[in-house]
């Protein structure tokens, strides 16, 4: 699994490095313990970079959901960071736009 992160206002926000749709490619578990062992103990936010995304495919926006899932279990909100017009218009053909806060940039955290 490839991805960086950077924290802002100690909120942690990860960029995935994959240019084929997906997000993971691995399985969800293993992504959230990691980003859990990189956050402090009073983490109540996790960001989702998805700027250098130009796409996700099913695989990806299954992954998306998953992830929010997997946090939102620990009581930890998924915000997006999105500025793709396909992106955001994906999200609202398929209905899923109201499960996550996007943002546009690390300055709205």
């Amino acid at each position: 699994m490839k991805f960086t992160y950077a924290f802002v206002n100690n909120v942690p926000v990860i960029s995935f490095i994959r240019d084929d749709g997906s997000l993971l490619n691995s399985d969800v578990d293993v992504f959230g313990r990691e980003v859990l062992e990189i956050t402090k103990d009073d983490v109540y936010k996790v960001v989702i970079d998805l700027r250098n995304n130009s796409y996700l495919n099913s695989f990806g926006l299954g992954e998306l959901i998953n992830i929010r899932n997997y946090f939102l279990d620990k009581g930890i909100t998924t915000v997006l960071i999105v500025t793709s017009k396909k992106i955001i218009k994906l999200f609202d053909m398929v209905g899923i736009g109201d499960l996550f806060e996007t943002i546009e940039s690390e300055k709205e955290i």
